[in-house]
């Protein structure tokens, strides 16, 4: 008897190493932004829910973004985070909170227009080098269009930083635009999501997308992320 509750004690104990262990043999994809990287974090878990060879962590924060660091310094903490899941792919998505300040009486201020592209800009390119550092690969997602056309603008001219800053660094671009833009490049609140059916892929808001659109960006991703596969960590160093 007093063998036998020995071996039992002795599988329970075992059994919680058994599976970190085969969790950590997952490749990992890390996801750092805001709440649309929230959003696209959702949609790759979905996607790559039936591969066990994948993880995702996700290392977003809402209400975050980064023309406010006094709510979260990501260029502080990009290195960090980075670093505690170093060989992962980085997946990297911000500008829901990051309408860029350079109007004046409704009309782009050129000065201002010029700090913010520089201020904004380097905190881009920061971070971007921090991941790409401890990260196998980094991965810039692009912001949707949004439905209002001055926050589209707004956004155009953010995706143009984050092309130029976050490639700058030695990451990848990804554009997210046109997958939710109608056939003359709208704002398409309706597409054809991930069962090839039309359904609704943008939230009330105009600038969030449902879960099926999160899908719809999740699967147009993956193809990028798998090309990493051949040196992506499967274990933290």
């Amino acid at each position: 008897m007093q063998r036998r509750r020995l071996l039992f004690a002795l599988g329970l104990a075992a059994l919680p190493v058994r599976l970190a262990s085969a969790a950590d043999t997952r490749m990992r994809i890390l996801v750092v932004g805001d709440s649309q990287a929230q959003g696209l974090a959702a949609g790759l878990q979905r996607q790559f829910r039936r591969d066990t060879t994948w993880r995702v962590v996700d290392r977003s924060r809402i209400a975050t973004g980064l023309c406010s660091p006094t709510r979260f310094d990501w260029p502080a903490a990009a290195p960090a985070i980075g670093e505690g899941e170093r060989g992962a792919i980085a997946v990297v998505m911000f500008g829901a909170n990051d309408r860029p300040p350079i109007r004046m009486h409704g009309q782009i201020n050129e000065k201002l227009a010029a700090n913010f592209c520089s201020t904004y800009g380097a905190h881009v390119h920061a971070i971007a080098a921090a991941l790409k550092r401890s990260c196998a690969g980094v991965i810039w997602v692009g912001h949707p269009i949004v439905r209002d056309p001055v926050y589209a603008d707004d956004m155009a001219l953010l995706n143009r930083l984050y092309a130029e800053q976050s490639m700058a660094a030695g990451a990848d671009w990804f554009p997210s635009w046109s997958l939710f833009t109608d056939s003359a490049g709208n704002f398409a609140p309706y597409g054809k999501g991930t069962d090839g059916e039309t359904t609704r892929l943008r939230a009330d808001d105009g600038v969030h997308l449902t879960g099926p659109g999160y899908d719809v960006l999740a699967e147009a991703l993956q193809p990028v992320i798998e090309l990493y596969e051949p040196v992506a960590s499967r274990a933290p160093a």
